[in-house]
């Protein structure tokens, strides 16, 4: 199998148009998927990716679970390779990197395989032919297993189904998962019922972990929501509100949506449409709470009859305005922000860039 992989790469190096025709190129499952929630405890695990001290250093994810279930039932269910990520007002420095998100994965009597609404966040730092050399293999994989892999991301994976193409597929970012890269991992935990989160994290420099600050929050470490609506039923607090994009928080307080006014109805358009647009907003320009709220404000924008002048749109998870996940499973439901199929899009573009115009 492993020989077949070679080959397959091999052929894409030396294939030039004419003798081979158009080559194969990366379609956006390519470089950001969601695994099944029925394969992510078999695929990675959180024993091979976050050592137990440092999964110990975060903020708790549930108040409800022992620390040693949650450790021993966190998976990689998402999975995203970035070759220029950004942090901070432009231009910022380009970092190549390989995401994963992890969530507890628990089997329910009642509601079966299902996820608590946490999730950490893992990124691991490579060079940019690192995560090339990765996408691929994974392009690679998919054309030699004749995978039918739609140009979107609407899902999990359906390579999922095939076990060689699992194998490969994790042999592909393996090399890019050993600690010495690791240079972040976030968390999201809730508590509250289901219906109160924190966010935080930790930077490592030199595997010496330090508290993230949040951005545009001064020395703040740690960011609150609560939600207590529905189906949507809006009624979100931040806290800190946000220093950037302050035009959410009227709207998305109890009544706030069908009491604002027109004026307070645009400028929250305008706000979800900034933090959808990686090119005015990125981890380092605004806060992890308004950022992770962005999803459900447009659903609920949209309820009123407001559009969005973008071809992504969120996945029906976010109809629930308690939904917080940008990329992940809202319990068992998928959980695709339209941000994350923003960025996932400029990065397989990216990647074809990149790939066209390879010596």
């Amino acid at each position: 199998m492993r020989l077949r992989l070679v080959q397959t790469l091999l052929a894409f190096m030396l294939c030039g148009l004419a003798a081979c025709g158009s080559p194969p190129r990366v379609v956006l499952q390519d470089v950001a998927f969601l695994v099944p929630l029925a394969d992510a405890r078999a695929f990675i695990t959180a024993r091979e990716v976050v050592p137990r001290a440092l999964f110990e250093r975060l903020q708790p994810l549930t108040v409800s679970d022992e620390p040693d279930d949650l450790y021993g039932s966190l998976a990689v269910v998402g999975l995203r390779l970035d070759t220029c990520f950004q942090e901070g007002a432009p231009p910022s420095p380009c970092q190549a990197q390989l995401r994963l998100v992890l969530q507890p994965i628990f089997d329910d009597p009642q509601a079966g395989l299902t996820t608590r609404d946490a999730a950490v966040h893992v990124f691991f730092n490579a060079s940019p032919a690192e995560v090339v050399t990765a996408a691929k293999a994974l392009l690679a994989a998919r054309v030699e297993r004749k995978l039918n892999v739609e140009d979107a991301l609407t899902g999990p994976h359906p390579g999922f189904a095939d076990a060689a193409w699992t194998q490969q597929a994790k042999a592909a970012v393996l090399p890019l998962m050993n600690g010495e890269r690791l240079v972040r991992m976030t968390s999201m935990g809730v508590h509250a019922s289901g219906q109160a989160w924190v966010f935080s994290g930790i930077d490592l420099a030199d595997g010496v972990p330090s508290d993230i600050k949040v951005p545009t929050l001064a020395a703040t470490t740690e960011a609150h929501v609560t939600s207590t609506g529905g189906t949507l039923a809006v009624e979100v607090t931040i806290d800190p509100g946000s220093a950037v994009e302050p035009a959410l928080a009227p709207v998305l307080a109890k009544g706030g949506l069908s009491q604002a006014s027109q004026a307070q109805l645009a400028a929250a358009v305008t706000s979800v449409a900034r933090l959808e647009d990686p090119a005015i907003h990125n981890p380092g320009t605004v806060d992890c709470a308004t950022c992770h709220v962005a999803a459900l404000s447009r659903v609920a924008l949209e309820s009123t009859g407001l559009t969005f002048q973008s071809p992504f749109t969120a996945s029906a998870a976010f109809a629930d305005t308690r939904n917080l996940r940008a990329f992940g499973y809202f319990f068992a439901q998928p959980a695709l922000s339209p941000r994350l199929l923003r960025e996932a899009a400029l990065v397989r573009d990216d990647f074809n860039h990149r790939l066209e115009h390879a010596p």
